[in-house]
């Protein structure tokens, strides 16, 4: 695993999690997308092969147990990874948690923490991400998340084939 590109995702409560997968994998069937799991990216970096990513969560999470998180907008970009999504307000126990990770790596990165859920990864035209955000309908105004998986992935992720090359490393529940 020399030098493994890992992201530390912060996932849905069971409560909230089939909501989004279920609206993930629809849009993934409508637009010829690949399916993945809902997520929040706290932090992403290069990691060595000397690293426990099973350390690096027990030191970010420590004594840090489920939280919400306030639901700014539905939004959309030109990025592949961040084609649609819910966008979340700066949360203070997630900024620790991310700088926490960012401070206790080998190589620290530049990742910038920008809290969002995405949706659907596809290349689309503006007019349809833009009727998909404004058609969409959100039922919360908070979500909860209650447990942080590491995963490596491809750099960059820009097609379904990256998609498919992720592999979770680790699982931690916040109890």
């Amino acid at each position: 695993m020399l030098n493994t590109k890992i992201s530390f995702w912060l996932i849905p409560s069971a409560a909230y999690r089939p909501f989004f997968q279920e609206i993930i994998n629809s849009l993934s069937k409508a637009h010829n997308s690949p399916n993945f799991e809902p997520h929040v990216t706290m932090y992403s970096g290069d990691y060595t092969a000397d690293e426990s990513v099973d350390e690096l969560i027990e030191t970010a999470v420590k004594n840090v147990s489920g939280f919400m998180l306030d639901m700014e907008q539905l939004g959309y970009t030109d990025l592949y990874t961040k084609t649609l999504f819910v966008q979340f307000k700066p949360s203070a126990i997630l900024t620790q948690v991310s700088e926490t990770l960012r401070h206790n790596s080998a190589k620290p990165s530049d990742y910038v923490l920008s809290p969002h859920l995405s949706l659907l990864y596809q290349h689309l035209d503006q007019a349809v991400k833009e009727k998909l955000a404004t058609e969409l309908v959100i039922p919360y105004t908070q979500v909860f998340f209650n447990e942080v998986r590491a995963i490596s992935t491809p750099e960059p992720v820009r097609s379904g084939e990256d998609v498919e090359k992720w592999q979770t490393l680790s699982v931690r529940k916040l109890e």
